[in-house]
């Protein structure tokens, strides 16, 4: 049987633990902080997930919300052809 070149058991974790950077910083989430908002989303448009922002399970649902209803009051683009027309994610023309 030919082996991967991994250890059994193993699965590429590591073995630090990921802190929350919202519990860390005291910070509030806020639907109105786009440049905020915008660090969570992918070129794609898409919400980032737990694993990669390294969220708690409560801030995660927060930061959901908040990304969901910017994108409603049009402070955050739906698709990617919005981000790609406007060159950025929160971002005015006037402050480039």
């Amino acid at each position: 049987m030919a082996t991967t070149g991994r250890r059994r058991g193993t699965r590429g974790y590591s073995s630090r633990p990921a802190f929350c950077p919202f519990c860390k910083a005291n910070i509030k989430i806020d639907y109105k902080e786009a440049s905020m908002l915008s660090r969570y989303v992918t070129s794609q448009g898409k919400i980032v997930s737990r694993r990669r922002s390294k969220t708690c399970a409560k801030h995660q649902r927060g930061l959901a919300q908040a990304i969901k209803r910017a994108r409603y009051l049009a402070m955050l683009p739906y698709a990617p052809s919005h981000i790609w027309k406007t060159g950025g994610v929160g971002l005015s023309r006037s402050a480039v």
